[in-house]
């Protein structure tokens, strides 16, 4: 169990009770007990100082019979008994004078010993009632019991809380038809039904965004096409030319929103699989339309889990990025340390990565070449893969980096 985990907390908030409330009842228990024996102990010092008056003849024997009797006691002309007594353990002790009266337990009645200076004398408590303070457990029972039955009501409380921490999971891995509501009225279902609407707001502008680029790119097919046959009916001028450039991006333009509908559309929970990174590297060098192996790496035998057709994008993107901006028209890709660098050589870029992972940012001096979307779709696809992108300048050199986050 994660030792910061609430439940954890709460269970050892509650040993630490139940300790304490053990010894407290034990305390509690501990002292009755002794309250109780001290109260026998003041009847039977009133029962010996009546047998000690009658033995310093203050009162006759009748009298002490009268006065044994208000004290529910009586003498026992029993000298098996009275010696049996003797071999068993005393209860406790009363001290009278210069004489120990012992109290002995025997066959469910209290017995009391007269010293022998007094005489054989053994009295029977006729009215005896057992020191009995069991109520003191009866009541830690209790008290356990209300505080195991709130533990388990804390229990279930926070049960939905651990649901609550799942969905999200599964959420933030791409399950996005998922119900958080809760019937409950806590405040654990307040924040999960608010979670809820949340959840349902984002998938509202999900919808939209795909619905978008559905449209837009499947609009703007048959208008590009129909211009570029068009086109060819032209003459060559320098209309056409014009024409052509414009079409041309549009159609460059089409391409990358495609790739971007096919990032959004694809399932989250990405089907993967391991491949070798040579593969991946031929497969988007055809899309450049580069000639084979013309992409230095140190590759040898390396594989990858991945999703094969968006990490080709990856490569395909990062290559191009680093052929367009390299100042020798080279490209260097080493695999070292679970880590894959796109190098190439270059100036260092004007501003951070974050803002060129950002949608259509790109160079000012590449403006004409670029949609701004490369690095941004990279981006999106190395996140579906749990890697990230990173950047550095060193010695001449540009380096684009793929990791785990």
């Amino acid at each position: 169990m994660n030792k910061h985990s609430i439940i954890l907390r709460i269970c050892v908030f509650f040993s630490i009770a139940l300790v304490a409330t053990t010894a407290l009842f034990k305390y509690m228990y501990d002292h009755q007990f002794e309250s109780e024996k001290e109260e026998l102990r003041i009847h039977y010092h009133h029962v010996a100082m009546s047998v000690m008056r009658w033995k310093i003849g203050d009162t006759t024997y009748k009298e002490l019979i009268n006065a044994l009797e208000e004290d529910h006691m009586a003498i026992v002309d029993d000298a098996t008994l009275y010696k049996d007594i003797q071999g068993i353990g005393k209860f406790d002790t009363v001290s009278c004078a210069k004489g120990d009266f012992h109290l002995y337990n025997h066959n469910s009645f209290r017995y009391v010993l007269v010293p022998p200076v007094v005489g054989k004398l053994l009295l029977k408590d006729i009215k005896t009632e057992s020191i009995n303070v069991n109520y003191v457990w009866w009541l830690y029972a209790a008290f356990v019991l209300i505080m195991l039955l709130l533990l388990v009501s804390i229990g279930i409380s926070l049960y939905p809380l651990k649901q609550l921490q799942m969905r999200i999971h599964r959420f933030g891995e791409g399950d996005t038809n998922i119900d958080f509501f809760l019937s409950s009225k806590d405040e654990i279902a307040e924040v999960s039904n608010e979670f809820n609407k949340a959840v349902k707001k984002i998938n509202n502008v999900l919808d939209a965004r795909r619905i978008f680029l559905s449209n837009v790119t499947h609009e703007l097919k048959t208008p590009i096409t129909s211009g570029k046959i068009a086109l060819e009916m032209i003459k060559d001028s320098k209309s056409k030319e014009v024409l052509n450039n414009v079409f041309t991006r549009l159609e460059l333009l089409l391409k990358e929103f495609i790739q971007i509908e096919k990032i959004t559309a694809t399932d989250h929970v990405l089907q993967t699989k391991e491949y070798p990174l040579t593969d991946i590297l031929d497969q988007a060098t055809d899309m450049l339309f580069l000639e084979p192996n013309s992409i230095k790496n140190n590759f040898s035998k390396n594989r990858l889990k991945v999703n094969f057709e968006l990490f080709t994008f990856v490569f395909k993107n990062l290559i191009d990025n680093a052929l367009k901006y390299s100042q020798n028209n080279d490209c260097y890709i080493e695999c070292k340390d679970n880590k894959i660098h796109f190098i190439s050589k270059g100036e260092k870029m004007d501003k951070t990565l974050e803002y060129y992972l950002r949608a259509f940012t790109k160079s000012e001096d590449k403006s004409s070449e670029s949609f701004g979307l490369g690095l941004y779709i990279v981006d999106t696809i190395l996140k579906k893969h749990n890697l990230c992108l990173s950047y550095e300048h060193s010695n001449t050199y540009n380096y684009f980096t793929i990791s785990n986050l």
